[in-house]
């Protein structure tokens, strides 16, 4: 019998957070949580490529080849000159196997902004894959996302706007005029994503051509609104 009583009070106070009917003097209003959300498919979707320098033999294959490459295989992809970008460099010459300094090759980790997940095969397959340590998708995002946010919340308010009059019609009151509005923000709500990884095997077959899709990315608006009961 304790355990339907708790029960029953946190559900009662989970309800109160998102619709409450407040009197403060001569003003009844009612406060209500409307929400908004919506898929979308993604089409700024940024890659994190580092490139190393390698012994080919008594070689050394330096990053001016390296990034030249790299360069020459996203002109073929007719990006934009501003899609790269240089995100870190860094290196170090000691071998912790043999515990001692081996010759230095340098690493360079690149920013690459593109379209369409289907470019990615068409890049790696024009890079030299000895050199290509990594590549993976850092984050992808729309460039109308805060156009879509602005519409989320318009959609946010009107659903607390909704909420709020089919709760007062249970109780045989009418929704007046609106007296604040809020954006609900817990945190960062940028389409951000795990990372993953595409390493480059050396057995892919180049004329390969993926129609497989990016998966779609979700958004999502939040606004506490009050309304003064007539």
């Amino acid at each position: 019998m304790k355990k339907t009583l708790l029960i029953i009070v946190i559900t009662s106070l989970a309800y109160i957070t998102h619709a409450q009917i407040v009197q403060s003097g001569m003003t009844k209003k009612i406060e209500v949580i409307g929400k908004a959300e919506a898929e979308i498919i993604p089409n700024e979707i940024y890659l994190r490529i580092t490139l190393k320098e390698y012994k080919d033999g008594s070689k050394t294959i330096r990053m001016n080849n390296l990034e030249s490459g790299l360069v020459k295989a996203i002109l073929k992809l007719s990006l934009p000159d501003d899609a790269l970008r240089v995100d870190n460099v860094y290196g170090y010459n000691w071998n912790w196997k043999k515990k001692r300094s081996d010759e230095f090759l340098a690493s360079k980790t690149f920013k690459l902004k593109v379209s369409d997940v289907k470019m990615i095969n068409g890049l790696v397959t024009n890079l030299d894959s000895k050199g290509l340590n990594n590549l993976s998708i850092a984050e992808v995002s729309h460039s109308q996302i805060e156009v879509l946010k602005t519409d989320l919340k318009i959609k946010a308010l009107k659903n607390a706007k909704a909420k709020a009059t089919q709760l007062l019609a249970a109780i045989d009151e009418k929704i007046g005029g609106t007296l604040e509005v809020q954006e609900v923000n817990y945190g960062n709500n940028n389409p951000v994503y795990g990372r993953s990884n595409m390493l480059l095997s050396e057995g892919m077959e180049s004329d390969y051509r993926s129609n497989l899709e990016f998966k779609n990315i979700t958004i999502n608006a939040e606004i506490r609104a009050v309304f003064e009961i007539q």
